[in-house]
């Protein structure tokens, strides 16, 4: 059962007594403390399936139709892909009819997150549920470095949490259009890259190695990561080039910087440059990788 509060209009009606007394007076101004209107949140428990399409059974989403024949409910996706006839009776006199009384008893809800078990105390409007747990900063986010054994992890920030729970990663500045070498130290699973001269350090990257055994060696690649309160004048992409100099030459990758800011589901490279163990002069653990890296 689910617990929901309705935001509920009662209107304070005057007394007989006090109607007649004023009688003479109903031509004239209306009394303010008669005409005031006292809203009130009540506290009311619902079978979820009530708030469910009986056709998807997802959550109804306005606007939203009734069956004539039985009175199905169907939300505005259904009745969009399939028409006006009930997808339950399937009869020709079934067809269904907008259900503003339902629409407006939707629209009175207002339904804990999901995540009130995790902090959040958030009351939100039904109609927007899945688009506020969607943004929660209380909903569970996964880390982008392989085997983090915090992830998932809520309540914080991707930079944050990289900064609080992988002391291991190393932070470096280099200069924008200048192709600026690093060195990945054995261990070192990435690397916090910041733009020189950015004073709010708003633009951040995080260079990831993923260490391979079946074929052995490195696979690395770059995002920005994107603060939760970012301005829109900050969402500028970047080109970035990673480099690796290897036994057989160079080897780089080349694109644009894509933004990450929370994850709500394990992260997948879209694309990565791999280095084999065999192209290098030295193992990689004994003297780490050396990575030039250029950001424009």
């Amino acid at each position: 059962m689910a617990v929901l509060q309705m935001a509920r209009e009662k209107r304070s009606c005057p007394r007989a007594s006090e109607t007649q007394q004023n009688n003479s007076e109903k031509k004239g101004k209306v009394d303010g403390e008669s005409a005031a209107r006292d809203k009130r949140a009540i506290t009311v428990t619902v079978d979820p399936e009530v708030l469910e399409c009986d056709v998807c059974f997802g959550p109804l989403t306005p606007p939203l139709y009734q069956c004539m024949r039985r009175g199905h409910i169907t939300c505005s996706t259904c009745v969009a892909e399939m028409g006006q006839e009930c997808q339950w009776c399937r009869a020709p006199e079934a067809t269904t009819t907008r259900c503003r009384a339902m629409e407006h008893f939707l629209a009175a809800l207002a339904v804990p997150c999901s995540f009130n078990h995790k902090g959040c105390a958030a009351m939100v409007p039904y109609g927007e549920r899945e688009a506020h747990e969607a943004a929660c900063a209380h909903s569970p986010c996964y880390c982008p470095i392989r085997g983090c054994s915090s992830s998932p992890y809520s309540g914080v920030s991707l930079v944050e949490h990289l900064e609080r729970k992988h002391p291991e990663i190393g932070r470096t500045r280099v200069d924008r259009t200048t192709l600026s070498p690093l060195r990945m130290c054995h261990g070192e699973p990435a690397r916090l890259v910041y733009l020189a001269g950015d004073d709010r350090d708003r633009a951040v990257f995080l260079l990831a190695v993923d260490r391979s055994e079946a074929p052995r060696g490195w696979s690395l690649w770059m995002v920005r990561l994107k603060a939760e309160e970012e301005e829109e004048e900050d969402k500028g992409e970047l080109r970035y080039k990673i480099m690796v100099a290897a036994n057989g030459g160079v080897l780089s990758l080349v694109g644009e910087t894509e933004s990450v800011g929370r994850l709500t589901a394990p992260y997948r490279a879209s694309s990565f440059l791999f280095v084999p163990g065999a192209m290098l002069d030295a193992p990689p653990e004994a003297e780490g990788l050396l990575v030039f890296v250029e950001l424009k």
